[in-house]
Formats: structure tokens, sequence, C-alpha cells
């Protein structure tokens, strides 16, 4: 991992000088422009990251960390909540002074954020949501900040996730285990990395396994999204035994419009999802829902975690976190005894 040290003899400066530049002084020290601009690169090239514990912020508390989450600006703004109570725990129980800052960015468009390339910005930052795009962007122009990827991959940057694949496996093996023999699947609109990932390996479990696939709608992620997606289902006639739904919200919306239509669940058609907002909705829905947990909580301790190891040097290089997915079986995939 390159020091500050390589910033200065790549650069051509001293190290007081690099570190001058780091912490926002350049002006004040009238350092020019150009022995600047010469830091900033030697920084991009070497992908050099400050140390949290070496900088300060734009604050009265020279001691208090901000941490920056990115988080995309569209439906999946709904599990931000769990996310954040994970971040939150992990912050009272280290007794660290961290703030947390929501920083909502467009979805392909990462690029465009420039506070991420700022050095004095944030201490760290977390980075949820990315698309190909971004992502490709992102390991391409190295951050100058510690980063932590959240559910996505990389060589560069830390990163906690799940196994997306897997997760839809299991959704697939629970349903076939309660002896469907055809699924429709309902998908977000527009397709996302993990949420793709999910439900490929889900569909690709059902053909394996000589499930039949009725149909795959797509909508838009949210309650509303489901409930159209009931509708759809409905006027097309030929009603299959269970649905895979993407997320949690859009199974709440989907039986809703089934009971809209006096269709049962489960009785008359099974309905599993993905469990990414609170478990309470899901739990203590009418049926209860069962899902494929994505354990946001422990996700984002972790991802505090690492940021606190960053900050004590007590990790240097690129760490890779895999969590499992939890299935909860509950009344919308039981079999009713009678």
């Amino acid at each position: 991992m390159a020091t500050i040290k390589d910033v200065a003899n790549l650069a051509g400066v001293s190290v007081s000088t690099v570190s001058v530049i780091i912490n926002n002084k350049a002006e004040e020290r009238k350092i020019s422009t150009a022995t600047r601009e010469k830091v900033e690169e030697a920084i991009k090239q070497l992908n050099y990251q400050p140390s949290i514990s070496a900088r300060k912020l734009r604050s009265n508390e020279s001691n208090v960390y901000t941490v920056g989450v990115f988080w995309a600006s569209d439906f999946r703004m709904s599990f931000l909540s769990r996310f954040m109570s994970g971040l939150q725990s992990e912050i009272l129980k280290l007794q660290m002074p961290i703030d947390i800052a929501i920083c909502p960015y467009e979805s392909d468009k990462l690029r465009f954020e420039k506070r991420l390339y700022s050095l004095n910005t944030y201490n760290a930052v977390i980075i949820a949501n990315t698309t190909d795009d971004d992502n490709d962007y992102i390991n391409n122009n190295p951050l100058p900040i510690p980063t932590v990827m959240f559910n996505r991959e990389s060589e560069i940057y830390h990163t906690v996730g799940i196994d997306n694949e897997e997760a839809g496996k299991k959704a697939a093996v629970h349903l076939m285990a309660s002896g469907v023999k055809s699924v429709n699947i309902i998908c977000q609109k527009k397709s996302y990395l993990a949420m793709s990932r999910r439900s490929g390996a889900f569909l690709n479990e059902c053909l394996k396994n000589n499930i039949n696939i009725n149909d795959i709608i797509y909508v838009e992620g949210s309650i509303a999204g489901g409930a159209e997606a009931g509708n759809t289902l409905i006027s097309r006639g030929n009603l299959p035994d269970a649905v895979f739904c993407d997320s949690d919200s859009i199974a709440q919306g989907l039986i809703y419009a089934l009971k809209e239509h006096s269709i049962s669940v489960p009785q008359q058609m099974k309905v599993m999802a993905v469990g990414m907002g609170s478990p309470e909705f899901s739990r203590f829905f009418i049926p209860s829902i069962s899902v494929v947990d994505i354990p946001m909580e422990k996700m984002a301790a972790k991802c505090m975690k690492i940021i606190t190891e960053v900050a004590s040097h007590e990790l240097t290089v690129p760490s890779h976190t895999i969590y499992e997915s939890v299935l909860h079986e509950r009344e919308s995939t039981r079999s009713i005894k009678h």
C-alpha cells in the first residue's frame, strides 16, 4: 500500500507539502496550483489513501470522523433504515466519535459525485447500489479515501456482501420442497446487479428441476408495483402455484391485489420474496411473508468495523466479507394442513 512518502517522491515534493495539500491548506500556505495538481495526480496514480486518524475534518471537534454513505436515490432508499440501524449499533458499541452523512446519488452517475474525490469532505465512504457503469468508473479511477463497497465486488476496495446466487437458489429450493410445479417471477423494471443475480439463480434452479416458469413480470420496486403485477397476473389467467418477488415490498403489493380478487395465499398461490425491508413488515403482514432475508444490519456493522480498523491501521489491504442470506419460512409458503 502506498505511503505519503511514495506520493511525495512521485510528485517531487516534500512529505510536509503533501500533508498540507491533503489537509486542504494549500491556499493558506500559498502552495501553487501546479504543485497541488502534481500531488493530486500522484495520489491518484498510487491509489494512496490517507490515514483517517491523520486527517482533520471541517468540524469544531477535530477528533470526530465523518463517514459518507452513498446510496442510490431510487426505490432502494426505503431499505436504508435497516442499513443505518446496523451502522448505529456498531458505532455505539465502538464508542467512537463518528458522524454519518447520507449522500443520495443517481444510478449510473456516480462519476459526477465530486465529493468522492475530495480528500477533506469525508474520512471514509461506504458505497451501495452501484451499477456496472458506476463500478467500472470507480475501479478505473480509484478513490483517494478509504472505501467500502456494499454488496458489490471489487479488487481494490474493501467489500461486504452476500452470495446473491445462493440466495436465489435457496428461494427456489424452498418453493420446490413445498410442491410447486409452476412459478412466476416479479422483477424490478431496471435490472440491478444483486437483484438480477438472485432472480437469475432462482430461474436457473427452477429450470434445472423442470419447474415451469409461466411468466416474468417487470414493475417498479414498490408496494404499488407489486399490486400492479398482481393485477397483471390475474388478468392473464393461468395462475401459477407460486410467485417469487424481487423484494418484500413487491410481495406485499402482490398479496394485496390477490386478496382484492379473493385469491388466497398460500392456499391458491404461494408467495416468496427477498427480505430487503424491515423484518417486522414481512413477519407481521397478513399472511406473514416467507423471505430469503438479506442480513443488512450485520453487513452494515461490518462496513463500519472495517472503517475503524483502517483508521487504527489494523487493516492495510482490501478485505472481502461474504454473509449468508437467511431463509424464514412463514405463512405465505406454508403447506396448509386440513
